[in-house]
């Protein structure tokens, strides 16, 4: 009968043993959760970088930057020098720890042809650059980023689009334009 127990009891403790190690193994990797004021976030191994909401500003916008934690998510700290302004619907994209993107506005409006709508990243978030959308074309006045860039065949490319008089007069049409960059993203030219 004794032995009938201990043999219970080791398999009792193999079993309890093994929760234990398996609970602290992968203690390590706790994802802690995002705040109400996160907008992004994404884990490259122990490292979470988020697009965090500082304030609102006029106009519908909301002031943003980057949070960066080193212990999966516990603990976080300031990255961004000078907070970006983006609409109340961002998107947002980090393809690694330094090289992201912000989508501040659906709608971008025309400068000498160039289109402003997205900060570019390369440096994880400290600093931030307006990319350039070139696109000159007489009457069209706003064009919109459908989406973030996107990786296709190893080429970094756009999404976007224009709203437009359709060719025959009879009304307008929306169409899609597809831009490419050769300079992650600082510069944008119509894929041909």
């Amino acid at each position: 009968m004794k032995k009938k127990y201990i043999i219970i009891l080791g398999i009792v403790l193999i079993i309890l043993v093994a929760i234990m190690l398996a609970f602290f193994l992968n203690k390590k990797e706790l994802d802690y959760p995002d705040d109400e004021n996160t907008l992004y976030s994404i884990k490259f191994g122990n490292v979470k970088l988020r697009f965090e909401r500082y304030d609102y500003v006029l106009g519908q916008n909301q002031l943003v930057g980057v949070q960066k934690s080193t212990n999966y998510g516990k603990d976080y700290e300031d990255i961004t020098k000078e907070g970006i302004t983006v609409s109340m619907e961002p998107k947002f994209i980090f393809f690694n720890e330094k090289f992201g993107f912000a989508v501040k506005k659906p709608n971008n409006i025309k400068d000498n042809g160039k289109y402003y709508g997205m900060y570019v990243t390369k440096d994880g978030g400290k600093t931030f650059k307006l990319s350039e959308i070139n696109y000159d074309k007489s009457g069209i006045e706003i064009l919109t980023i459908e989406d973030v860039p996107y990786y296709e065949n190893d080429i970094l490319k756009l999404h976007c689009s224009i709203y437009q008089i359709k060719s025959d007069g009879s009304g307008y049409e929306d169409v899609d334009l597809y831009f490419i960059t050769k300079d992650e993203g600082e510069t944008w030219e119509l894929d041909s």
